[in-house]
């Protein structure tokens, strides 16, 4: 009895290693090399809607949200009069000049001037990797 736990609690973490490396795999390039600029965003924002609130709403599952659309954050007067939805194009724009893309904003980061670094930030918002 004892011998068949072992195996089946092996068996267990063998396959939590495999989802585990999987979910690495599963993530593009792209995305891995654009985790690196969360770290602009990581005071704010959390990539989980389970982690606490932070001072911007939780980022994940934004590509194809409503803008000012997570439910029980205090958005601010410019961006609850949007109608847009967080898709590529939209993430681009807001990702090369927050303020000028919506003025009235009142946030610290200011953009990235790089199109690639955009392009890796806005793929690691679409597959975030734990």
């Amino acid at each position: 009895m004892l011998h068949h736990l072992s195996a089946a609690a092996a068996a267990l973490a063998a396959t939590v290693m495999l989802a585990a490396s999987a979910a690495f795999a599963e993530q593009p390039p792209l995305a891995q090399a654009g985790k690196k600029h969360f770290i602009r965003c990581v005071a704010c924002h959390s990539m989980s809607a389970e982690a606490p609130p932070k001072l911007g709403p939780h980022l994940e599952g934004i590509v194809g949200r409503e803008v000012a659309s997570v439910e029980g954050f205090n958005y601010s007067d410019a961006l609850r009069v949007q109608g847009f939805t967080w898709d590529e194009a939209q993430l681009d724009k807001w990702l090369t000049s927050p303020q000028a893309d919506i003025p009235g904003l009142c946030l610290p980061f200011t953009g990235l001037a790089k199109a690639e670094e955009r392009r890796a930030f806005i793929a690691y918002l679409k597959h975030p990797a734990p």
